[in-house]
């Protein structure tokens, strides 16, 4: 029972290509990896230029709270594609604070980060667990990854380095056009990496914020996972303690393994 709640910390929420969020934001398959020197992608400027003032803009936000509407395709055994959606609340103040909320279908999970550790709590299950991680926001997402295999939810809107890791992966992008996300009118961009295609509609205004995420897996017959973002908060007024885990009554605390590494290859055998 133990090493089955490892697996579901494991997956805890999905984070997307991109913002992947999947704010996540959003499937750990489709989750964006540190950025590598690769080949330069075909990325028009006119994307690039948009993608990055997004980019700069949210880095240099001190503190914002972001609100999300996520809805995820999944692939039954019998062949038949179903929908699952929920809610996701991210709360940022940097360097070294956050907190983020998912509600949904399948699951009601917390994560809060403290500047010291990273607590990841499942309220339908009432467990939780703690893991140490670095005193600043960036190097703590990292950590999670690299070590357990976590990821928060919206981590790719918040890194520093958003823009390095939205396009680590691309192939080529370009510019759709200008269009509405709730009424707000909105740049539509479009990207292609390897197993996926992804688009970003980020806002047309001095404050670029991105209003929608859609992310196609071509590996899985067009699966698709879709973010609309209903609320953006820049000067908000973070209560005392909010990023500052409190157990719930009778909660169980468990531990987590660190994700497994690859075995060596044996003598003669190919990496």
């Amino acid at each position: 029972m133990i090493e089955k709640r490892r697996t579901l910390y494991r997956q805890w929420v999905p984070l997307g290509a991109a913002l992947v969020l999947s704010f996540c934001i959003l499937a750990p398959a489709w989750s964006a990896e540190a950025p590598k020197k690769a080949k330069a992608p075909d990325i028009e400027p006119k994307a690039g230029e948009v993608l990055r003032q997004m980019c700069d803009y949210l880095k240099n936000l001190q503190q914002f709270s972001v609100q999300a509407e996520v809805t995820e395709d999944v692939l039954l055994t019998s062949g038949q594609r179903i929908q699952y959606a929920r809610s996701v609340e991210a709360s940022v103040r940097r360097p070294d604070r956050m907190r983020a909320e998912s509600v949904g279908d399948r699951d009601n999970r917390q994560l809060v980060y403290d500047g010291k550790t990273i607590t990841l709590m499942d309220r339908s299950k009432n467990f939780y667990t703690t893991i140490t991680a670095p005193p600043e926001i960036d190097a703590a997402l990292d950590h999670g990854v690299q070590a357990f295999n976590l990821r928060a939810p919206l981590a790719d809107l918040i890194y520093t380095k958003s823009y390095e890791y939205l396009t680590a992966g691309a192939l080529s992008g370009f510019y759709a056009g200008l269009s509405k996300v709730q009424g707000v009118p909105c740049h539509h961009l479009a990207f292609r990496q390897k197993d996926i295609d992804w688009q970003i509609w980020i806002e047309n205004s001095p404050t670029p914020a991105p209003r929608k995420f859609l992310i196609t897996d071509k590996t899985a017959q067009g699966l698709q996972f879709t973010a609309v973002f209903t609320r953006w908060n820049t000067s908000p007024q973070f209560e005392e303690g909010l990023f500052t885990f409190v157990a719930p009554e009778k909660a169980e605390k468990i531990d987590i393994l660190p994700a497994a590494t690859p075995a060596p290859p044996k003598k003669g055998q190919k990496r």
